[in-house]
């Protein structure tokens, strides 16, 4: 303990001991401490070796217990009445007792990074497609006026005219095209290869401190590693025919 700690208690601060208040400081010397016990009249004179911490309040940090405490203090009572009746030369005895005190050492580091892996995936949609029947209707019936394309029950009807050399000229509606189309489905199958992270936990330690855990179930709403969420499913490009189909409708 140092005279500059020493100078830093002052008269009236609390001293504390490991197992709780003792009282405050009534005196501070260079060699003793005394010491008012809380709640009584009593005094209290410890050597200033049993001192282990000086707080920036003043406030007083013992060693030693309660117990230990009125046991140096009684010895020093009596060392002292001794002194003074016997004029005797004393000596003062000491002992060193283990104080458990608690500290906080690193054990060893766990090293967390990622990598990328690659997981070939299999994936099966739905692509509509229609199909376009073309169909040739004979007529065969004499008009005046040619008349334009024409839609009827789903069906896209284009007339087809020509002219016929006869006495008189007359327009012959020769036949009709009747263009229908028809919807399907068809399961299709798609297979790339896409990537993922996953966690490497490394211990080169080996301390034995790191647990992994898993998760058992999938929270509700989440979709699962592979899985295509429906918005995300692009729509197949047309074919060709359905191209033709679109181009003879417009």
């Amino acid at each position: 303990m140092t005279d500059t700690m020493i100078g830093r208690i002052r008269p009236g601060a609390s001293v504390d001991t490991p197992d709780g208040h003792i009282g405050r400081v009534e005196h501070v010397t260079a060699e003793a401490l005394e010491i008012r016990v809380e709640g009584t009249d009593r005094r209290l004179t410890l050597p200033r070796d049993r001192i282990l911490q000086v707080w920036p309040d003043g406030s007083v940090q013992l060693s030693i217990n309660r117990a230990e405490s009125d046991d140096i203090a009684t010895n020093s009572a009596a060392d002292q009445h001794r002194i003074e009746t016997e004029d005797a030369r004393t000596l003062q005895l000491q002992e060193e007792r283990l104080v458990a005190r608690k500290t906080l050492e690193e054990t060893g580091r766990v090293q967390i990074r990622t990598e990328v892996e690659e997981v070939p995936r299999r994936l099966e949609v739905d692509a509509y497609y229609e199909d376009v029947e073309i169909e040739h209707v004979p007529i065969g019936r004499i008009v005046k006026d040619q008349q334009p394309p024409r839609e009827e029950d789903g069906v896209y009807i284009v007339p087809v005219y020509e002219e016929q050399l006869v006495v008189v000229k007359r327009l012959l509606l020769k036949e009709e095209v009747h263009i229908r189309r028809h919807g399907a489905t068809e399961t299709r199958l798609f297979e790339e290869t896409v990537r993922r992270e996953r966690v490497v936990v490394e211990n080169p330690d080996r301390t034995k401190r790191v647990r992994e855990h898993y998760a058992t179930e999938r929270p509700e709403g989440n979709v699962a590693a592979g899985d295509v969420p429906p918005d995300e499913v692009e729509a197949e490009s047309p074919g060709l025919l359905e191209k033709l189909g679109r181009k003879v409708l417009e």
